[in-house]
């Protein structure tokens, strides 16, 4: 084969590549248009169906069930209106973090709308149980996260999952 046919070849391989890439950014700048309507569409659903959720779909989301609690009778006692303040705050915003000591004993920290950490502790009835009762509701440690976590831990704490169907007793009664 002679140099010139060489030549030739390559030319047209390479004239080839560029029509193929002429060809693939007109495709794409016909297409991009109608990717981003239907990304938008897809935004609108989205945002329309988090504007629709209620309050209980909410709850079944960042509650560990849709429960309203209330202190009970050893947290009023011992920590008195901060007591009522960390159950409200678990009401309105559920819990962002759950640790458990030895899969029987859970925290359930809420952030207040002040940015304090509060601390709704329940104890499972058994290992395996989705029972639990409300043992007691305070703010620890002046509500740092980073303490109320480093004081968890120290005691044997880690981060914690809740099992499905949850019940919550509060003073042997379900509220």
């Amino acid at each position: 084969m002679n140099t010139q046919s060489k030549h030739g070849q390559a030319l047209i391989v390479i004239v080839l590549i560029g029509i193929a890439v002429l060809l693939f950014a007109a495709a794409m700048s016909t297409i991009l248009p109608g990717m981003q309507k239907g990304a938008d569409a897809n935004g609108e659903t989205v945002g329309d169906t988090i504007d629709s959720l209620t309050a209980e779909d909410m709850a079944a989301t960042w509650w560990v069930n849709q429960q309203k609690l209330a202190p009970n009778k050893h947290a009023v006692e011992s920590h008195g209106a901060d007591a009522w303040v960390t159950v409200d705050c678990y009401n309105r915003n559920g819990t962002f973090h759950i640790m458990s000591k030895k899969n029987v004993e859970f925290h359930l920290l809420c952030r207040d709308d002040d940015g304090s950490i509060r601390d709704t502790i329940l104890k499972r009835r058994s290992k395996t149980s989705s029972e639990f009762d409300l043992v007691n509701a305070f703010t620890p440690k002046k509500g740092i996260l980073k303490d109320v976590i480093a004081w968890i831990t120290r005691d044997g704490g880690v981060k914690g999952t809740m099992p499905d169907g949850v019940i919550i007793y509060i003073d042997g009664a379900i509220p």
